[in-house]
């Protein structure tokens, strides 16, 4: 089966290294989805979950909070300013943010407050799809 190569990097540290069959992401402009042989790109991402699919079958989760996607011939690099693995998420941490923010929002609407709150419902999200497949 083809692979390829994928890098997952934030601001604050190398998150993934591996050989890859597959690899799942949003855009600002929508879903994308990268198979080894894609055509070269560079995208920029949201703020949402990437999934990639290890060349042993297993699936992967992981937060990303905004950066870019870069395909190579057959490298695929995925650098965002946060980036964790579903394992690495403090489940009780982001629940307790959340709620908080959610407080907050509700005093007086914010865009970083809003900003803050969509990126720890994706924490949750993350944490909670990797808790589903177990």
């Amino acid at each position: 089966m083809a692979t390829m190569h994928v890098e997952v990097v934030s601001a604050e540290r190398h998150v993934l290294s591996a050989e890859m069959t597959e690899l799942y992401a949003r855009s600002v402009e929508g879903e994308i989805g990268i198979l080894p042989g894609h055509q070269p790109a560079l995208v920029a991402l949201d703020t949402a979950p990437l999934r990639v699919r290890t060349a042993e079958g297993d699936q992967l989760s992981i937060a990303v909070h905004q950066g870019l996607l870069y395909v190579g011939r057959d490298k695929v690099i995925v650098l965002a300013d946060i980036a964790e693995l579903a394992e690495s998420i403090d489940v009780a941490r982001a629940r307790e943010r959340l709620d908080e923010l959610e407080r907050r929002l509700a005093a007086a609407d914010d865009p970083v407050l809003r900003a803050s709150q969509r990126k720890q419902r994706l924490r949750l999200d993350v944490a909670a799809s990797v808790a589903g497949q177990a």
